[in-house]
């Protein structure tokens, strides 16, 4: 069999006859397609149609049942006292619990209408209940003996608890009146109900319920409406009754594709859902439409007819127009055969040809005298062939010079496809990798060692490097782009990789030393600043008012340089990795207080106020605590710096994903253009704002420390500001029972590759 299939594809005749034969046999089989099912079509919509009047009929029927039920109870309901049969009235016999008196005068009234159950009005069990929800009269004629007029007394239930007896009890209308109806269970017996109240004057002293077994319904309706069978669903799409006989597995229930379907038609009750189903190995369609009782649908009410016509019909018509179809088809190769063989003889020639040069003989040239179309093709192809010759030997030595040039450059080279398959690499690369020149290369650009680089990347003084990986024990710098046409199209990708180790060493240096200086800074920087508070305090001796202002800008100058130090240190742990996050579940007030009592002081001295609105119940988070506290710090101090007047505000709020704290202050707010760079080092206000050339001016690593350290713990951070009005600092944390991930991993360049 697969070698017919490689000769049919093998030669040209049967390409060219291929096509038009599938398109012959597709027109003939759309067209006999088209006229079988507009026969079918129109067969469907008339059996669709009479389906569609045997629903209705059967809500027709529904309908007249619900309201003969409504009347026997409204006849019983305002039953007056019967002298001759000393019967009291009902509503009075409720009233006064009177039980033999009451049955006494619904025994009437039950025998009356339980009668015209055979005329499709009737009913089944009527029942009277008091003012507390428990039955005093129950009536029903016996399920197998349907024809007799002798019924069962049950004994009383308690049905305080239904649906139904709240409604009926507290006398209540709704838009349909006083009156329910629905479905109502019994033990294991479903029953079609209607519920109205019974009452003496304006009080409700009881109620009356009518009903019919679901069974005796379901034959009904299916007498009336000529159904070959109905069954009833439950919203939920199981069958809770039907009329066809369950010997050999019955009704299925609604599968959940079709009860969706059915759910979306619910608010157009004018529309059915039709589907088929086997029935005791009969197909049916159903016609499923809501069944409404008094406004709300209680269920799902599925009329079926047997589809044995439209089976049938499409039988009959579907075997003549596969016969025509065949002898087309058959006609139509046979003349397909004799054209395409007068048209391949001197193509076979040009492709023996092509064949040839391929092999390597491109002297070789085709021989065709034809004066058409081919020959020209021949004349043609005979000219390119020469013209490709010459082509290809000036792109040998085009493609080995940039082969040269590429394998010359120091950096390495990794050009890959559109999905990621190394096509080639270049010496350099080979050497990073470690591979000898007859080794292949990976054969994924992910197969590559590349490691993200998370510590000691390049960036002191501006935001860390994100495209430094670690190859082996080269540190590189992944530069990647599109290879895209001159038509656009994207062939590729091409990653440049630059080595950085010494760069990286150097800047590893810088940030050691520039950690190392800001240390022992620090040291005399305390002791600075502790001589000057114990000069202020006057333990060195009283100072005058001069003196006094001098030690105090020594001692302001002192904090200021150490809190500048204390930020260089921070900046260098992130940079070089040495500073790590352990994460813990805290609670966001201690760490904020702490970070507040430190700034009272010079807040107070300010004049600004400073209020911390934490909700007690606040959840606990998942954080560093010094770090928290740092942030928390850079923050406040940040707010009161360039704050001159007003207060400062913290606020902390549980959002569904995580707590969002709020740092707001009234100072003269932060210009738009500024706005997107704060959080970058070194940045700091443009020289307009208020105190922003006082000696409390930092050099702007506060609220980049703040990011870096909010983003270590799985936050975010941002602001707004509106100038002259203030501004307000937001982050995230994550709430303490998140999966923990310190830093998000950002997936390697190459990968975009």
């Amino acid at each position: 069999m697969q070698g017919v299939i490689r000769e049919l594809r093998s030669q040209l005749r049967y390409q060219i006859i291929g096509p038009f034969l599938i398109l012959t046999v597709i027109v003939a089989v759309a067209g006999a397609l088209a006229v079988f099912y507009q026969v079918a079509g129109s067969l469907q919509e008339r059996f669709n149609s009479q389906l569609a009047s045997v629903t209705r009929t059967a809500n027709d029927t529904l309908l007249r049942q619900e309201a003969a039920n409504l009347q026997v109870l409204r006849e019983v309901a305002l039953a007056q006292p019967n002298p001759s049969t000393g019967a009291p009235g009902v509503a009075e016999a409720l009233a006064d619990n009177d039980v033999a008196g009451l049955q006494k005068a619904i025994d009437p009234y039950f025998r009356a209408r339980a009668r015209d159950r055979n005329d499709g009005e009737g009913f089944d069990r009527l029942i009277a209940f008091d003012g507390r929800g428990q039955t005093v009269s129950d009536f029903e004629l016996a399920p197998d003996n349907s024809a007799s007029n002798d019924y069962i007394v049950h004994a009383p239930l308690d049905i305080s608890e239904a649906w139904f007896t709240k409604k009926a009890l507290s006398g209540l209308s709704d838009g349909r009146g006083d009156k329910y109806a629905g479905l109502i269970q019994f033990g294991d017996t479903l029953y079609f109900a209607s519920i109205a109240p019974v009452r003496s004057g304006e009080q409700v002293v009881g109620g009356l319920i009518a009903a019919m077994r679901v069974d005796n319904l379901l034959a009904l309706l299916n007498a009336r409406s000529v159904a070959a069978g109905i069954t009833l669903y439950n919203p939920s799409g199981t069958v809770l009754a039907s009329t066809f006989s369950t010997a050999e597995g019955g009704v299925a229930a609604m599968d959940l594709e079709l009860l969706r379907s059915f759910d979306t038609r619910t608010n157009d009750l004018s529309q059915s859902l039709f589907s088929t189903q086997k029935v005791s190995g009969r197909e049916y369609q159903f016609a499923y439409t809501p069944l409404v009782i008094r406004g709300v649908s209680v269920g799902i009410l599925a009329p079926a007819l047997a589809r044995d016509v439209v089976i049938q019909t499409g039988s009959d018509t579907l075997l003549p127009l596969i016969i025509v179809v065949f002898m087309l088809v058959v006609l139509l190769v046979g003349v397909g055969v004799l054209i395409a063989n007068r048209i391949t003889a001197p193509l076979g020639e040009l492709a023996r040809t092509a064949e040839a040069i391929t092999a390597g003989e491109l002297h070789r040239r085709a021989h065709i005298q034809s004066q058409n179309e081919i020959g020209t093709l021949a004349h043609s192809f005979n000219t390119m062939t020469g013209f490709l010759t010459n082509l290809y030997g000036q792109v040998s030595s085009e493609s080995s010079q940039r082969a040269a040039i590429v394998e010359s450059i120091a950096d390495g080279i990794v050009v890959c496809d559109t999905d990621g398959r190394i096509t080639l690499i270049n010496q350099a690369t080979r050497q990073f990798l470690g591979l000898r020149d007859d080794e292949p290369p990976p054969t994924w650009f992910s197969d590559i060692p590349l490691q993200e680089l998370t510590d000691g990347a390049l960036g002191f003084g501006s935001q860390r490097a994100q495209d430094l990986f670690t190859l082996d024990q080269r540190i590189v710098r992944v530069s990647a782009n599109r290879v895209v046409s001159s038509v656009g199209e994207i062939m590729g990708s091409v990653c440049v990789l630059q080595d950085m180790t010494a760069e990286v060493a150097v800047d590893r240096a810088k940030t050691n030393f520039i950690g190392t200086i800001s240390h022992e800074l620090r040291t005399p920087l305390t002791v600075i600043r502790g001589n000057s508070d114990l000069l202020m305090r006057g333990l060195a001796g009283p100072l005058d008012d001069e003196q006094k202002v001098f030690i105090e800008s020594i001692r302001q100058h002192a904090g200021n340089m150490t809190s500048l130090i204390s930020n260089v240190i921070v900046i260098a742990g992130l940079d070089s990795g040495s500073l790590s996050t352990d994460l813990e579940p805290l609670a966001l007030t201690r760490p904020v207080e702490e970070a507040a009592w430190p700034l009272q002081s010079m807040i107070k001295a300010k004049g600004l106020s400073l209020k911390i609105e934490l909700p007690e119940d606040l959840p606990e988070v998942l954080a560093d605590f010094d770090q928290l506290r740092m942030i928390m710090h850079q923050l406040l101090d940040n707010a009161r710096r360039y704050t001159s007047q007003g207060g400062i505000v913290v606020r902390a709020n549980a959002l569904p994903e995580f707590v969002q704290v709020e740092v707001q202050d009234t100072g003269r707010g932060i210009s738009p253009d500024m706005q997107e760079q704060v959080f970058q080092r070194f940045i700091r206000g443009d020289g307009v704002s208020e105190g922003i050339n006082s000696s409390e001016r930092g050099i702007g690593l506060g609220l980049a420390i703040c990011k870096q350290l909010v983003e270590r713990q799985g936050g975010a951070i941002w602001m707004t500001s509106t100038p002259g009005q203030g501004s307000t600092f937001y982050f995230t944390l994550r709430y303490a029972h998140a999966t923990p991930s310190p830093e998000k991993s950002k997936a390697p360049l190459a990968a975009a590759a």
